[in-house]
């Protein structure tokens, strides 16, 4: 099974997936780069911070970059368009 690591890149700082997880695919690694913002949302939320300028950077085993997640993708349409974001 395939390795893949999520990084978050902030802009200016990133903390790297020094572990990453095996997944069947990049399919399942965008699933779980989504469930992970949603988790780093509810967090930021209680601390009143905004994260949507952050984003899951997915790289392969090998270290190249197949996909990215942004921090907005997952929050609710519903709340995107109230934000207006």
């Amino acid at each position: 099974m395939p390795r893949f690591f999520l990084h978050i890149d902030g802009g200016t700082q990133r903390i790297e997936d020094e572990e990453g997880s095996e997944l069947p695919d990049l399919a399942a690694a965008n699933e779980e780069a989504l469930g992970a913002a949603r988790q780093l949302w509810a967090a930021a939320i209680l601390r009143q911070q905004d994260i949507g300028s952050r984003r899951f950077v997915i790289a392969s085993g090998d270290g190249n970059v197949v996909g990215m997640i942004e921090m907005n993708d997952a929050l609710p349409r519903t709340l995107l368009d109230r934000l207006k974001i």
